[in-house]
């Protein structure tokens, strides 16, 4: 671990070998495991369904043996039927319920089409023929075999299907077949090279393999034919009569045979063909049809139709109909008029009879009954989870193997003690020759069940936490032939796994026939040297990773850096990301001879690239925030378009051979090119500059999207790492927010917001929504959802297009977490704002959302709505949570009680209108300062909530009067009016249910249960998040600012406060430039005579203090500019670069003002960036408007960076220090001072404001560059050292040309292209803002309403006057505690189910991980 707790994921130790062994311990024991449970329940779902079946013969018996007919044994015989049935019913009710609920009647049953006309006629005779032979399977053939022959029996149904694969067999066929199936079902074209080597791979492995496939295929056929021969004969050695054995025989033999063939793939797939989708049904025409729907520009990288779902659900909801229909009626013909030749009736139809005497069940019947029923349900859902798992051999393959050699076993051994078993059996045979027949035709059924279906069982694979669909042909199971019928509805295609080779639509992760490609796009802006390190050390680990695993996939990462370019020069941001390159990828970003080294000027900047580890290339965007828009939406346009535009189809050509020096080939196995790069397969994922990742964590991410493409995004769970009080309140928050708010968005409907730190994002899914993501902002609404929460919007957008947003628990990374107050309040305010705006969209225009997305419903709608309703009137609640607080802590009264509610309600409203009219840092210092107090008192209010609790335990079940808000202090102190109310009062229920559900959570994330730690310290600062927080960030709506890594740029400094600031200031700044001009006049002989500068008191205001926000600079007229100053100073030498006119031009502002601004020294661009309004209005600029927009124009250049040379003592000399810093004009000033060499800049330290005005020097803007750059001179360190190493060598670099690159990027920053920088209007500008106040004034309105009229509510209904109106005083506390108690256990049962999908996941992962 680091100094700061982050996670040290390249270094190899102890500890890390100790978790691959324990890892390897967990696979072993999650595959014994599941072969334990799945070969359990397959066994006993045999067994006992044979051992129901002799009960039933032997019952039958004894009836015909009876003199007279026993009423018990019919009941008995008739319960016996009804237990029959049941096991052949109850999956059937299953795949009825199931599929009604998800393939009719639920939200998605839109994307499932019905059956065509000729699929429901298949599906019906199908379901007619299944119905008849399995019930004379269950009630005719089985009773009258032997147990052991009836266990072999029933591997007789693999008939049809081994036909069929003989049928299909042929060479020239299956070449073309496999071609066919790759070309419907995975949409892949081979070209006319590629199609040749496919035929010379494939009759490679035909000569190899194609005999041995060819005679194995015969052999199963022959085997389950002769088989069945040899059972005919040991029925006809049955001891009956000729009649009984000609029948038993032909109906063993018709019916296997019907079920062979009903239970076929073909027959299959036959019933489940889809009618034609209209296009109001098919919902997924939004992401599919890659169409833009607003200017219909076709996709034109993926060409492919849209792949629609089958109609498996609603066709098999229709058989199921027809089969629980069928069953009673056929089953009791069956029963009554073949088995038991009309003795026995089941349904008790005559009056002698009494049907509830056959539900009589009890004992050994009844147990054997239910395990039957347990087992084959779960026995179907554990070989489910385990193909999901890609544990299928394991889990399904293995068992079903040996299901039938140790049912058979087992049998035996029951039969030699048949006296002391649960389970009853018919007993040994007494012609040894019959029985050795049936078991050596048992035994040749089983080694073709192999054949037939084993192999391809056991070869198949699928995706990880692959959808129903891709796994098995029907959603059903059944409950006799358990392990035949998953055998034959497991879905395979078995021409190409005769060539070892998986059909692309159900491909494994790993598999070379559809490899993907991933973009990791992360934007940076003024990261620190330790958050870059983090970022760059998981790129490199991933990198290696990819080297290790060596499969196909595609990584590419491309950092996009604000303000990294300033025309062809390197900022000092990028000089140091790339200082870190030789440390952290390992890569000598110095050794620019390598042809992987390429440096691009483009037309938003600079491109710089290389290669890490052989494996991933590496892409450096270096913005210039003059030629594209900066902030992190517009770098996520810029990827967006860059990846879906241009690097797609820049792959396609050059994925094959690229690499060190152009020797690395990655043409391995034939692939096509176009259908590699469709937008299907490839991902985006996206990072901030501070996270850390593991390989695994972005690997997971990528199952979740491999194995359902409705899902367009899927993120992550983020660790925030810092520490202070900030950091600890963080950890839990951001615990309970993944723990409970994520969970249960993934498990209702979708997540609402996957965070662009880390998470990936399918590229099909954000073409659609691409050109609405870039549009600008027209509106004070669309501000708060486009560029205060850029993630949040984006993701909205998706889930408007109709897609699916996931959740991943088991994919973590880390990222740093505010540790200043102010930053986490700036932060928060922007989430927050964001957030409400964003569902306030999702809920006023639900019923369009509802609409074309399927995931989300009504209630889900209504479950976002109280979430922000709760947010609403969380102010409230924490008013009301203390004054409960203090009266449980103190006895007052109601009176005392209601004065601490006016408090604090005033003082909050008080904390809003000072946030109104109050300076930035006054706000942020008054929230402190809250913050600090209401801790305080929170701490009182635990203790006297703990009292209370402790108190109601003690007196549990007593009579007592509970000292809380609602009990007086004449209430607590009469003990004779004492009464029995309920256990414990309602406030102290609320803070036990969520002890409970939080510790419980815990329990459910052991590797996070210590975050339950810090949760102490958030009860104490629910105040200040959700009091002072909420009123700070709906007051400062109109705050355009980020708020993190800037200062305040965007919102009206200016209130009451502020403008009364600025007038003093101002004319204190008058009244000292006339003094000093004064003092300057007088004495301007004896100042030139000085030979050094001199200090005085009176300087002391003036001196410049080091600080991120400093107050204007004082200024000077043209009067104080001495002779000396225009004699010496070259301003022409000021003028180098983009000239002041041109930009005010440019930008429509008046151009009188530029005399102005050059009177104070702006005369280029790098002075200007950054000017407040304060800058401007202290220079004479007094027009407001104007004003607004210089310093909106001004905040968009990029800021001057001060490079090494200009830092660092021991570089360069006084004037290579001028000539960095664009003052070369004042080097004959500074020679004349006495600085000039090297060895002078270090007494640079001691210069004030003062000193450089004595030297003539006296523009504003060239004293504020003077001072900056002086106070930020220091000796040099290393890092520093290689960041000044870094810029010598980069300079010398030539630049590559790339015309296709740069074209495009022209192309993008076109005139009215989103990504060009263009000024807006004074109008739109003014109407925005006033937009925003109003918006502000209307939502602190509301607020204000809201949480007044819950506390006048809460507080009236509580108190005891109102019995007299019959309304109990606790009503409201009942309702308080049903809504928020409802909230939060729906969320906790929601986090249960996301764990066991998780777990699912999780352990799956483990498996491939180790496997590979």
């Amino acid at each position: 671990m680091s100094t700061k707790g982050y996670p040290d994921y390249g270094a190899e130790s102890h500890s890390t070998q100790c978790k691959a062994l324990c890892l390897k311990i967990i696979q072993v024991l999650v595959r014994v495991l599941l072969f334990s449970i799945v070969a359990t329940c397959a066994v006993l779902s045999k067994l006992s369904l044979i051992s129901l079946v002799s009960r039933l013969n032997k019952t039958i018996d004894d009836i015909h043996r009876a003199s007279d007919s026993e009423a018990t044994l019919h009941n008995r015989a008739a319960g016996f039927f009804w237990q029959l049935l049941f096991i052949i019913l109850i999956p059937q009710f299953v795949t009825f319920f199931r599929t009604l609920l998800f393939g009719v009647c639920g939200k998605q049953s839109r994307l499932f089409p019905w059956p065509t006309p000729k699929a429901i006629v298949v599906g019906a005779v199908a379901s007619v023929f299944e119905v008849v032979a399995m019930t004379t399977v269950v009630f005719y053939v089985l009773p009258r075999l032997h147990s052991i022959v009836a266990i072999l029996a029933l591997g007789g149904v693999f008939g049809a299907q081994a036909i069929l694969d003989c049928l299909e067999w042929c060479p020239c066929c299956v070449r073309k077949g496999y071609h066919k199936v790759h070309n419907t079902n995975g949409n892949i074209n081979f070209n006319e090279k590629e199609d040749q080597t496919n035929c010379l791979t494939e009759d490679c492995a035909e000569g190899r393999s194609g005999a041995w496939n060819k005679f194995s295929r015969i052999i199963a056929m022959f085997l389950q034919f002769v088989s069945v021969i040899l059972l005919n004969i040991y029925a006809s050695l049955l001891q009956s009569g000729p009649k009984d054995q000609f029948l038993v025989g032909c109906a063993m033999t018709l019916s296997l045979l019907s079920l062979s063939v009903v239970w076929s793939s073909k027959v299959q797939q036959e019933s489940q063909k889809m009618a034609k989708m209209t296009q109001s049904s098919n919902v997924t025409h939004i992401r599919s049809a890659n169409t833009n729907e607003k200017n219909q520009k076709p996709n034109v990288i993926n060409e492919k139709e849209p792949i629609l779902p089958t109609a498996r659900f609603k066709a098999n909801f229709i058989n199921a109909i027809l089969r629980i229909i069928l069953y009673p009626f056929i089953s009791y013909v069956i029963f009554r008029y073949v088995f038991t030749n009309g003795s026995i009736d089941p349904w008790c139809l005559h009056q002698s009879c009494s049907l509830s005497k056959s539900f009589q069940w009890k004992g050994q019947e009844l147990t054997i009954f239910l395990i039957q029923i347990l087992s084959s349900f779960f026995g179907y859902t554990f070989m489910w989870i385990s193909c999901t798992m890609v544990l299928h051999r394991w889990g399904l393959a293995l068992p079903l193997y040996l299901c039938t050699p140790i049912s058979f076993a087992v049998c035996a051994i029951f039969q030699a003690h048949q006296d002391s078993s649960s389970f009853y059996f018919s007993k040994a045979y007494s012609d040894p020759v019959a029985l050795g027949v049936a078991v050596v035709a048992g035994a040749m059924l089983w080694i073709g069940q192999i054949l037939t279906m084993g192999v391809f069982v056991w070869k198949k694979k699928n995706l990880i936490l692959a959808k129903d669909a891709a796994m098995f042909l029907t959603p059903c199971y059944d409950g006799v032939f358990l392990e035949q019928h998953t055998m034959l509805n497991r879905k395979v295609e078995r021409r190409e796994m005769w060539h070892e080779t998986i059909t692309p639509t159900f491909v494994d992760n790993n598999d070379e026939s559809r490899p993907r490609t991933i973009f990791i796009c992360s934007t940076m802006y003024m990261e620190d040297r330790e958050e870059m390190r983090r970022l760059l050390s998981s790129i490199y680990q991933l990198a290696c990773h990819c080297k290790e695993k060596k499969n196909d996939d595609h990584f590419e990462s491309h950092i996009f850096l604000d303000s990294g370019a300033n025309v062809t020069e390197l900022t000092y941001f990028a000089l140091q990301l790339f200082s870190l390159f030789e440390e952290t990828l390992h890569v000598d970003a110095l050794h620019l001879e390598s042809k992987a080294f390429q440096r691009i000027n483009t037309p938003y900047g600079i491109q710089l690239s290389w290669e890490v580890a052989e494996a991933m290339p590496i892409y450096v965007h270096l913005k210039d925030s003059a030629k594209v828009k900066k902030k992190k939406r517009w770098s996520q346009v810029m990827y967006m378009n860059y990846v879906l535009n241009f690097r797609v189809k820049e792959n396609i050509r050059n994925l094959r051979n690229w690499g060190v020096q152009g020797e690395r080939q990655r043409a391995t196995a034939p692939y096509n090119k176009e259908s590699r790069m469709d937008d299907d397969n490839t991902f985006i994922l996206t990072t901030d500059a501070d996270i850390q990742f593991t390989p695994e964590s972005a690997t997971v991410l990528l199952d979740i999207l491999d194995s359902d493409p409705q899902v367009g995004a899927v993120c992550a769970r983020t660790h925030p790492q810092g520490s202070g009080p900030l950091y600890w309140y963080q950890v839990f928050d951001y615990a309970i927010g993944h723990w409970f708010q994520k969970s249960a968005e993934d498990i209702l409907g979708t997540v609402l917001c996957c965070p662009g730190c880390f998470s990936v994002f399918r590229c099909n899914a954000l073409r659609s929504v691409l050109d609405t993501y870039s549009t600008e902002v027209t509106s004070a609404s669309e501000f708060l959802t486009k560029d205060m929460g850029e993630d949040r919007w984006l993701c909205t957008l998706l889930v408007e297009n109709g897609w699916k947003l996931k959740y991943c628990a088991i994919s973590e990374n880390y990222t740093n977490c505010p540790e200043t107050f102010n930053e986490f309040f700036k932060q928060r305010r922007r989430w927050i704002s964001s957030t409400i705006a964003n569902l306030s969209l999702l809920i006023t225009q639900a019923s369009r959302f509802t609409k074309q997305n399927e995931n989300v419903s009504i209630i889900f709608v209504l479950f976002q709505g109280i979430l922000v309703f709760s947010t609403a009137i969380s102010p409230a609640t924490v008013i009301l949570v203390i004054a409960s607080g203090f009266s449980s802590a103190f006895i007052v009264s109601h009176s005392s009680i209601l004065a601490i509610i006016i408090i604090l309600s005033f003082l909050s409203i008080a904390y809003g209108i000072f946030c109104l009219y109050g300076n930035h840092l006054h706000q942020l210092d008054m929230a402190k300062f809250a913050s600090v107090l209401f801790a305080i008192t929170m701490g009182v209010v635990f203790v006297g909530n703990f009292k209370n609790l402790l108190y109601d335990f003690i007196t549990f079940g007593k009579h007592y009067l509970p000292c809380s808000i609602n009990a007086t202090s004449e209430m607590c102190t009469s003990q004779n009016k004492a009464e029995f109310l309920f256990p414990i009062t309602f406030p102290n229920m609320y803070l036990v249910l969520f002890t409970v559900l939080f510790i419980s959570s815990g329990l459910f994330h052991l590797n996070e249960f210590s975050c339950l730690f810090y949760g102490v310290w958030y009860f104490l600062a629910l105040p200040s998040g959700y009091l002072i927080l909420l009123i700070y960030s709906i007051a400062n709506l109109d705050d355009r600012s980020w708020g993190t890594r800037e200062g305040s740029t965007g919102a009206l400094q200016g209130g009451g406060f502020e403008k009364i600031k600025c007038l003093l200031l101002n004319v204190w700044q008058k009244a000292q430039s006339c003094f000093k001009l004064g003092v300057q006049k007088q004495n301007t002989v004896e100042e030139n005579k000085q030979p050094a500068p001199s200090y005085d008191a009176a300087t002391a205001l003036s001196d410049y203090t080091d600080g991120r926000e400093q107050q204007p600079l004082a200024d000077f007229t043209d009067e104080a500019v001495s002779t000396k100053y225009s004699n010496v100073v070259n301003e022409a030498a000021f003028r180098l670069t983009v000239k002041l006119r041109e930009w005010l031009n440019n930008n429509d502002i008046l151009p009188e003002y530029a005399e102005i601004l050059e009177q104070h020294g702006y005369f280029n661009l790098s002075f200007i960036a950054g000017l407040n309004i304060e800058d401007f209005e202290a220079m004479g600029l007094k027009d407001r408007g104007h004003v607004l927009r210089l310093e909106r124009c001004a905040q968009k250049l990029a800021p001057f960076n001060f490079a090494i040379d200009q830092t660092c003592l021991g570089l360069c000399d006084v004037g290579t220090w001028l000539n960095s810093l664009e003052l070369q004009g004042y080097q004959q000033l500074f020679e004349a001072a006495g600085y000039k060499t090297r060895d002078d800049m270090e007494n640079l330290k001691g210069l004030k404001r003062m000193d450089l005005q004595k030297m003539g020097i006296y523009k504003r803007a060239h004293l504020q560059r003077l001072l900056e750059g002086i106070s930020k001179l220091t000796y040099l360190t290393e890092d520093e050292m290689r960041v000044h190493q870094t810029r010598s060598m980069l300079e010398k670099v030539p630049d590559t040309d790339n015309n296709d690159e740069c074209l495009y990027w022209a192309e993008m920053l076109d005139v009215g292209k989103p990504l060009r920088p263009l000024a807006a209007s004074f109008k739109s500008e003014s109407e925005l803002k006033k937009g925003m106040r109003s918006l502000r004034n209307i939502s602190l309105v509301l607020l204000l309403l809201i949480n007044m009229t819950w506390i006048i509510l809460l507080y009236t209904l509580q108190f005891p006057k109102l019995q007299k109106f019959n309304l109990p005083t606790k009503a409201f506390e009942i309702l308080f505690l049903a809504v928020y108690g409802f909230i939060v256990t729906v969320q906790f049962c929601t986090m249960i189910v996301h764990r066991g999908f998780t777990l699912i996941h999780y352990l799956a992962h483990i498996d491939s991980k180790l496997s590979m």
